[in-house]
């Protein structure tokens, strides 16, 4: 089958992995970078280097920080020609957007750390006391990695750095500060299993165990009530994969993100697990859902 991905950067590791993968089954592995993409409103919808797209039988969106509108709009193009998305655009977008991922879970009945939208500096001393008081975690309503994170443990610290953002006009999610000793847990869901986790544990000085800024990682037998928790989250996000991080609270564990696009080189490391084969076999399971008969048995045959 033909398969495509549709990246920023084709050199990245979790897209590297994804292509030996795909490759090693007989797949066509095709690659659509960002930065030479064009989107149109009529046919060709789609565009590489100036060239039409033809329509691969499934596709995989990786929505990062970089340029999401012509991410999202990508993606939409190869929906409207009818190709198998492993995750729709508008659950990729929802999960990407954090107050929006925080309200589906609350909605869901999930726990997550108390949090409200702030746009209002006049807003800002009563938001914080609402959650429960400073230290709070001040996130932007997007973005991966870390990036963008505050820990404010004063009232005058919160106010400083919100004056930075709001002067940009960006809005900002102010969330009570859970002490959980610098960790939390990152579970991956394929297809509605866990399939790998690891522990995350942040460097000194930091309270942020995202491993791009050098945390350390070790795989874990999550526990019933972990799985089942990070099962949940990603159903109610609709979302065939996902990472899904939560942290613990006097015992009970909580929800911070679910991520529609995790990295898989750093759970891959972690764990041990091939990860890069779960999501393979997500995606030909995909395809053959709409379309059976075109994997046959283990044997899977490239167009």
């Amino acid at each position: 089958m033909r398969f495509a991905i549709i990246t920023s950067d084709a050199k990245l590791d979790s897209c590297q992995l994804l292509a030996a993968e795909a490759t090693s089954r007989g797949h066509q592995w095709v690659v659509l970078e960002l930065l030479r993409l064009a989107v149109r409103t009529s046919h060709p919808t789609l565009l590489h280097d100036g060239q039409p797209v033809a329509p691969p039988d499934a596709a995989i969106v990786r929505l990062g920080a970089i340029l999401p509108g012509l991410v999202e709009a990508s993606g939409r193009a190869l929906e409207q020609q009818g190709v198998v998305l492993l995750d729709g655009v508008d659950a990729l977008r929802a999960a990407q957007h954090k107050m929006t991922t925080l309200q589906k879970l609350s909605a869901a009945g999930l726990p997550i750390p108390q949090s409200e939208l702030v746009r209002d500096l006049d807003q800002l001393e009563a938001a914080i006391e609402r959650v429960g008081g400073v230290p709070v975690v001040i996130k932007p309503m997007s973005g991966s990695q870390g990036r963008g994170v505050i820990l404010a443990e004063k009232i005058s610290t919160a106010v400083s750095m919100m004056e930075s953002v709001l002067f940009q006009s960006r809005e900002f999610i102010v969330q009570r500060y859970i002490e959980c000793g610098g960790q939390d847990t990152r579970i991956l869901v394929i297809d509605g299993q866990v399939v790998a986790a690891m522990q995350r544990t942040a460097p000194e000085g930091d309270f942020r165990s995202n491993l791009h800024r050098g945390g350390r990682a070790i795989g874990i037998e999550p526990s019933d009530d972990m799985k089942s928790l990070a099962l949940e989250a990603s159903h109610h996000m609709g979302l065939r994969c996902a990472g899904v991080d939560l942290i613990e609270q006097d015992g009970q564990y909580r929800v911070l993100e679910v991520n529609g696009s995790p990295g898989l080189q750093g759970i891959a490391s972690a764990t041990g697990v091939d990860v890069a084969r779960h999501w393979i076999d997500a995606l030909e399971k995909a395809v053959e859902a709409e379309d059976p008969g075109k994997v046959t048995g283990e044997l899977t045959l490239a167009n």
